[in-house]
């Protein structure tokens, strides 16, 4: 592959250039050069032929094929002569042809194709430069015929030329009789110099004449005109005494040296004027010749220039004004740039304290809510020992029933404010799977009854009989829905009306909520989906709510590839949150996820455990120990990670409640010792913490944790875990 790039290009600098074939001397080298060099450098050609003017000419001394055809009808058109019988599977004949004739062929065999095939450009470029080339050497040949006779027709000339002359001759006799003519014609001349002289008077420029000396000697009108001398004073050299004194000795070295040299005379110098001002002159000044190269006299004009000498002043002030300014500019930036450079420095510090401060910020989120969520833990704990004890006091059922409902809210506030500052920074995973949308907001509806029971509102699901198979988290979709019947249910007033539907439409499924309640007004409809933006909370300031639940519900509908609105008609007439989803296509709604297929498990199910409850929060840990006591289980307790080591070794407990933030060991150091412990290597590992964020889940998982659940949490559920456990 190298060889044959290097002859490549060995080729193209040969021919590609048009001036290779120039120094050649004739046609014949022509051809023993480029047959020369296609054998020599271009592989798989056999043979190379040149059919011009009928001659062939080969790279071998007896040609092996007959090309008659091609003799014979070298200069016809291609498409009458037909194919020359060297036009054969493995020959090629090219045609030498410019645009005004055609020169003949380049004529080729060609013994391998393969070998040949990227150098058949070149051989193209190479016809083209041979006729090229011929063309040339055609047009040579023709200038040198031209040139011959043009040297036939001057020899004519100068032969005509004798004749001339004698003719000439004997015309002298006639001319003798004009030479009484020449009176006239010096009456002509005479004239011709008055002419001159009034011209000379005439101009606004002096006209000047000395003799071969450089000395003035005949009356200069326009210099006595200018300067106010007289001709006795101008005679001779006295016209020096007119230039300024500070002029005079330069200006007058320079003349004498042009007299003395007879070159062309330049100067400039300041002339008296007869008003007393001196003006900038440009004088110009060439002697007038003899036949014989003897100078006859000197002539010459002097022209003001003040005008122009002043403007070449101020233009010269005006460029010189220009460069202090442009330094003074240059400063001028070069200080702004270095105040641009430091305010660059400022505001790259400012954001790194930005970005610091933000890292600040996601840290004491994370740490609020799990301070926040560890006072809920014991709470919730407490209220499900306590509902355990059948009370048949209806006041106490209404407690706990409102205990539970706030701490919900509440739990819910916290995932809102620490979901919001996940999806901002992209840090949000959706688990995606096929689920059926309908069971999703079933589930969703359930969640949301008990507040819209609260309220008294009448609540119309219209659902159809079909599933709605969709790719999504199952998790997020229902949070969804959620936020979205609980803001219907806050922003409406009791004994209002809600109504949640799903309609198919084409690909996408569309799930309106609609409700009568305060609606939207016009200035707040475009940003109703903003971060911290509320409408008037007057109508439901005990519900709170920190401005979240649908800047989540827009981001979660367009990480699942959605869309959602809102409209209302104004204040006081309702609203309208319109949810758009892809639905999946027909051929995979048919595949029932595995993930929405979850079983229920009965409390009642349950078998004895042997829980390990970790936690150094006293209340949360004494109240979770009672309520699973309650469930029949053998409960346990430790509160540092050095205790939960040594108790488990005792305890071989079948599950371990774990709290990640611990006094000595963190929760994932616990667990991943608990992992190397024979008589913990398979107990099912439970991640109980305030911390939630998605690193905080990965972090657990790669620890060894089975599963990571939110304090305080939903007993049900852990119900459920340990039941499957």
């Amino acid at each position: 592959m190298m060889t044959t790039q290097c002859k490549a290009e060995v080729l193209g600098k040969l021919f590609v250039i048009p001036g290779t074939l120039c120094i050649l001397p004739d046609q014949k080298t022509i051809v023993d050069f480029v047959n020369k060099a296609l054998n020599r450098i271009v592989p798989g050609l056999a043979a190379v032929y040149f059919c011009l003017e009928g001659t062939v000419k080969s790279t071998i001394s007896e040609p092996l094929i007959n090309c008659s055809e091609c003799a014979n009808n070298w200069d016809m058109p291609f498409d009458i002569v037909g194919l020359c019988s060297m036009e054969q599977v493995s020959l090629r004949r090219l045609p030498l042809r410019t645009s005004s004739k055609l020169y003949g062929f380049l004529i080729y065999s060609i013994e391998n194709f393969d070998e040949f095939l990227p150098y058949e450009p070149y051989i193209a470029n190479l016809a083209n430069i041979v006729a090229v080339e011929l063309e040339r050497r055609s047009l040579e040949l023709t200038r040198r015929t031209v040139q011959d006779q043009l040297h036939q027709v001057l020899q004519e000339l100068e032969s005509e030329v004798v004749d001339r002359t004698a003719e000439l001759a004997q015309r002298n006799a006639e001319l003798e009789r004009e030479i009484q003519s020449r009176n006239s014609l010096e009456k002509a001349l005479r004239l011709s110099e008055e002419r001159y002289r009034s011209l000379a008077i005439a101009t606004t420029q002096i006209v000047w004449t000395t003799n071969p000396l450089g000395e003035i000697v005949e009356d200069i009108p326009s210099w006595r005109a200018f300067t106010g001398q007289n001709e006795a004073e101008v005679k001779g050299h006295g016209w020096i005494n007119a230039v300024h004194p500070e002029d005079r000795d330069n200006t007058m070295m320079r003349w004498l040296q042009a007299v003395k040299t007879c070159s062309m005379h330049n100067a400039e110098y300041r002339l008296y004027r007869h008003d007393g001002e001196y003006r900038h002159i440009s004088e110009r000044g060439v002697p007038v010749l003899e036949a014989d190269g003897a100078v006859r006299e000197w002539i010459g004009t002097c022209t003001d220039i003040t005008e122009q000498k002043l403007a070449e002043e101020a233009l010269q002030k005006s460029h010189e004004e220009l460069e202090i300014r442009v330094r003074e500019r240059t400063s001028e930036l070069a200080h702004t740039n270095e105040v641009l450079s430091n305010e660059i420095a400022e505001r790259k510090r400012m954001e790194q304290a930005l970005r610091e401060t933000d890292r600040h910020k996601d840290e004491f989120l994370a740490m609020l809510a799990h301070e926040l969520r560890n006072p809920l833990a014991p709470i919730r704990h407490a209220l499900h020992v306590l509902k355990k004890q059948n009370h048949p006091d209806a006041t106490l059922e209404w407690g706990h029933t409102l205990i539970d409902r706030q701490v919900t809210h509440m739990a819910r506030l916290l995932d809102d404010l620490l979901d919001v500052a996940r999806i901002i920074q992209n840090k949000i995973r959706l688990q995606m799977e096929r689920c059926d949308l309908t069971d999703i907001i079933v589930h969703a509806v359930e969640d949301c009854l008990p507040l819209i029971e609260e309220r008294k509102h009448q609540l119309v699901v219209s659902l159809p009989d079909e599933p709605q198979w969709v790719e999504g988290d199952a998790t997020r979709l229902e949070q969804i829905i959620t936020n979205l019947l609980n803001n219907a249910a806050k922003y409406t007033e009791e004994n209002g009306k809600i109504t949640i539907s799903a309609v198919r439409t084409g690909i996408y499924v569309l799930i309106r909520v609609e409700d009568t309640g305060i609606g939207i007004a016009p200035d707040l409809l475009a940003h109703v989906f903003d971060l911290f933006t509320q409408a008037d909370r007057s109508l439901a300031h005990s519900q709170g709510g920190l401005g979240l639940g649908l800047t989540l519900v827009r981001r979660l509908v367009e990480k699942h590839g959605g869309t959602v609105t809102a409209s209302s008609a104004g204040i006081g007439q309702g609203s309208t949150f319109t949810v758009r989803l892809p639905l999946l296509p027909a051929s995979q709604s048919s595949v029932e996820s595995m993930g929405t297929s979850m079983g229920n498990t009965s409390a009642s199910l349950l078998s004895e455990r042997r829980i390990l409850v970790v936690d150094d929060y006293a209340d949360a840990a004494e109240s979770l120990t009672l309520l699973l006591q309650a469930e029949g289980h053998a409960v346990e307790t430790a509160d540092c990670g050095l205790k939960a080591l040594e108790r488990a070794q005792a305890f071989r407990p079948q599950v371990v409640l774990l709290d990640i933030g611990l006094p000595d060991l963190d929760g994932y150091e616990v667990a991943r010792r608990l992992r190397a412990l024979p008589e913990t290597h398979d107990a099912v590992l439970v991640a109980l913490t305030g911390y939630g964020q998605t690193e905080d889940r990965e972090r657990s998982r790669s620890a060894g944790f089975n599963h990571h659940l939110l304090k305080p949490v939903n007993f049900e559920k852990l119900s459920d875990l340990l039941a499957s456990a």
